[in-house]
Protein backbone atom coordinates (compact mmCIF):
# COMPACT_ATOMS: atom_id res chain seq x y z
CA UNK A 1 0.00 0.00 0.00
CA UNK A 2 2.83 2.41 0.84
CA UNK A 3 4.39 1.77 -2.60
CA UNK A 4 1.10 2.61 -4.33
CA UNK A 5 0.70 5.86 -2.39
CA UNK A 6 4.33 6.81 -3.10
CA UNK A 7 3.83 6.05 -6.82
CA UNK A 8 0.68 8.21 -6.99
CA UNK A 9 2.41 11.14 -5.25
CA UNK A 10 5.43 10.90 -7.57
CA UNK A 11 3.19 10.78 -10.66
CA UNK A 12 1.23 13.83 -9.47
CA UNK A 13 4.44 15.78 -8.96
CA UNK A 14 5.83 14.73 -12.34
CA UNK A 15 2.65 15.66 -14.23
CA UNK A 16 2.26 19.02 -12.49
CA UNK A 17 3.48 21.97 -14.51
CA UNK A 18 3.78 25.70 -14.01
CA UNK A 19 0.08 26.58 -13.84
CA UNK A 20 -0.14 28.36 -10.50
CA UNK A 21 -3.29 30.46 -10.84
CA UNK A 22 -2.75 32.63 -7.77
CA UNK A 23 -2.73 36.03 -9.46
CA UNK A 24 -4.77 39.02 -8.30
CA UNK A 25 -8.33 38.89 -9.66
CA UNK A 26 -8.58 35.09 -9.84
CA UNK A 27 -11.12 32.97 -8.00
CA UNK A 28 -10.59 29.91 -5.82
CA UNK A 29 -13.36 27.30 -5.41
CA UNK A 30 -13.25 23.83 -3.95
CA UNK A 31 -13.29 22.08 -0.64
CA UNK A 32 -13.00 18.72 1.01
CA UNK A 33 -15.16 15.90 2.25
CA UNK A 34 -14.81 13.10 4.75
CA UNK A 35 -16.48 9.82 5.61
CA UNK A 36 -15.50 7.77 8.63
CA UNK A 37 -16.72 4.68 10.40
CA UNK A 38 -15.31 3.94 13.85
CA UNK A 39 -15.73 0.96 16.12
CA UNK A 40 -14.58 0.59 19.71
CA UNK A 41 -15.67 -2.70 21.21
CA UNK A 42 -19.38 -2.94 20.38
CA UNK A 43 -19.75 0.84 19.96
CA UNK A 44 -19.91 2.06 16.33
CA UNK A 45 -20.05 5.64 15.00
CA UNK A 46 -20.47 6.75 11.39
CA UNK A 47 -19.64 10.32 10.32
CA UNK A 48 -19.85 12.39 7.14
CA UNK A 49 -18.67 15.93 6.48
CA UNK A 50 -18.58 18.25 3.50
CA UNK A 51 -16.83 21.63 3.42
CA UNK A 52 -17.13 23.68 0.20
CA UNK A 53 -15.25 27.00 0.05
CA UNK A 54 -14.73 29.96 -2.30
CA UNK A 55 -12.25 32.80 -2.29
CA UNK A 56 -10.95 35.73 -4.30
CA UNK A 57 -7.30 36.75 -4.80
CA UNK A 58 -7.08 40.37 -3.64
CA UNK A 59 -3.32 40.37 -4.33
CA UNK A 60 -0.81 37.98 -5.89
CA UNK A 61 -0.79 34.76 -3.81
CA UNK A 62 -3.22 36.23 -1.19
CA UNK A 63 -6.90 35.18 -1.10
CA UNK A 64 -9.85 35.98 1.14
CA UNK A 65 -12.91 33.75 1.20
CA UNK A 66 -15.37 31.73 3.20
CA UNK A 67 -16.35 28.12 3.68
CA UNK A 68 -19.54 26.37 4.66
CA UNK A 69 -19.42 23.21 6.70
CA UNK A 70 -21.86 20.38 7.22
CA UNK A 71 -21.19 17.41 9.49
CA UNK A 72 -23.42 14.52 10.49
CA UNK A 73 -22.46 11.84 12.99
CA UNK A 74 -24.59 8.92 14.15
CA UNK A 75 -23.92 6.39 16.88
CA UNK A 76 -25.27 2.92 16.20
CA UNK A 77 -28.44 2.42 18.23
CA UNK A 78 -29.23 6.13 18.58
CA UNK A 79 -32.42 7.33 16.90
CA UNK A 80 -31.02 10.75 15.92
CA UNK A 81 -27.79 11.91 14.34
CA UNK A 82 -25.75 14.86 15.58
CA UNK A 83 -25.56 17.49 12.84
CA UNK A 84 -23.60 20.72 12.63
CA UNK A 85 -23.55 23.65 10.21
CA UNK A 86 -20.86 26.32 10.13
CA UNK A 87 -19.71 29.45 8.28
CA UNK A 88 -16.01 30.30 8.40
CA UNK A 89 -14.27 33.20 6.61
CA UNK A 90 -10.61 32.46 5.78
CA UNK A 91 -7.37 34.05 4.63
CA UNK A 92 -4.91 32.10 2.50
CA UNK A 93 -1.39 32.87 1.37
CA UNK A 94 0.74 30.91 -1.11
CA UNK A 95 4.25 31.63 0.07
CA UNK A 96 6.80 29.23 -1.43
CA UNK A 97 7.02 27.74 -4.93
CA UNK A 98 7.90 24.03 -4.91
CA UNK A 99 9.35 23.35 -8.32
CA UNK A 100 7.33 24.27 -11.38
CA UNK A 101 3.85 23.03 -10.42
CA UNK A 102 3.34 23.35 -6.69
CA UNK A 103 3.28 25.99 -3.97
CA UNK A 104 3.17 25.86 -0.19
CA UNK A 105 0.20 27.65 1.33
CA UNK A 106 -0.97 28.70 4.75
CA UNK A 107 -4.62 29.10 5.66
CA UNK A 108 -6.34 30.53 8.75
CA UNK A 109 -10.06 30.64 9.50
CA UNK A 110 -12.47 31.70 12.23
CA UNK A 111 -16.11 30.70 12.12
CA UNK A 112 -19.42 30.28 13.84
CA UNK A 113 -21.98 27.53 13.68
CA UNK A 114 -24.72 25.50 15.26
CA UNK A 115 -24.75 21.89 16.40
CA UNK A 116 -27.95 19.94 17.00
CA UNK A 117 -28.53 16.70 18.84
CA UNK A 118 -31.60 17.01 21.06
CA UNK A 119 -31.38 20.81 21.12
CA UNK A 120 -29.34 23.38 19.20
CA UNK A 121 -26.23 25.04 20.58
CA UNK A 122 -24.00 27.62 18.94
CA UNK A 123 -20.25 27.29 18.68
CA UNK A 124 -17.16 29.14 17.53
CA UNK A 125 -14.24 27.54 15.77
CA UNK A 126 -10.83 28.47 14.45
CA UNK A 127 -8.14 26.65 12.53
CA UNK A 128 -4.75 26.99 10.89
CA UNK A 129 -3.46 24.73 8.12
CA UNK A 130 -0.42 24.57 5.84
CA UNK A 131 0.76 22.30 3.07
CA UNK A 132 1.43 21.95 -0.64
CA UNK A 133 -1.00 22.79 -3.44
CA UNK A 134 -0.01 20.53 -6.35
CA UNK A 135 -1.33 21.93 -9.64
CA UNK A 136 -2.53 19.02 -11.78
CA UNK A 137 -3.45 21.28 -14.72
CA UNK A 138 -3.93 25.03 -15.32
CA UNK A 139 -6.99 25.21 -13.06
CA UNK A 140 -6.97 22.33 -10.57
CA UNK A 141 -4.85 21.81 -7.47
CA UNK A 142 -4.66 18.84 -5.12
CA UNK A 143 -4.06 20.12 -1.58
CA UNK A 144 -2.65 18.19 1.33
CA UNK A 145 -2.36 20.07 4.60
CA UNK A 146 -1.57 19.60 8.26
CA UNK A 147 -3.42 21.73 10.73
CA UNK A 148 -4.66 22.47 14.19
CA UNK A 149 -8.14 23.63 15.14
CA UNK A 150 -10.39 24.34 18.07
CA UNK A 151 -14.17 24.23 18.51
CA UNK A 152 -15.96 25.70 21.55
CA UNK A 153 -19.65 25.03 22.13
CA UNK A 154 -21.29 27.99 23.89
CA UNK A 155 -22.18 26.37 27.24
CA UNK A 156 -19.38 23.78 27.32
CA UNK A 157 -16.62 24.19 29.87
CA UNK A 158 -13.80 23.07 27.58
CA UNK A 159 -13.05 23.47 23.88
CA UNK A 160 -12.32 20.52 21.60
CA UNK A 161 -8.85 20.87 20.10
CA UNK A 162 -7.52 18.65 17.32
CA UNK A 163 -4.58 18.10 14.97
CA UNK A 164 -5.73 17.20 11.48
CA UNK A 165 -4.67 16.12 8.01
CA UNK A 166 -6.79 17.40 5.14
CA UNK A 167 -6.90 16.44 1.49
CA UNK A 168 -8.97 18.43 -0.97
CA UNK A 169 -9.18 19.98 -4.41
CA UNK A 170 -9.32 23.62 -5.44
CA UNK A 171 -10.31 25.00 -8.82
CA UNK A 172 -8.54 28.24 -9.77
CA UNK A 173 -10.53 30.37 -12.19
CA UNK A 174 -9.12 33.37 -14.03
CA UNK A 175 -10.50 36.79 -13.25
CA UNK A 176 -10.73 39.71 -15.62
CA UNK A 177 -7.95 39.81 -18.20
CA UNK A 178 -5.62 42.80 -18.23
CA UNK A 179 -5.27 44.49 -21.59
Amino acid sequence: MKKIILFVVIMLIITATSFAQTEKGNWLMGGSGEFSSQKTGDFKTTSFSFEPAAGYFIAKDFALGAGLGFTSSKDEGDADAVSAFSFAPFVRYYFLPLGTGAKLFGDASFGVGSVKYTDSQSFTQWGIDAGPAIFLNPHTALEISLGYGSLKIKDAIDATNAFRIRIGFQVHLGGSKKS
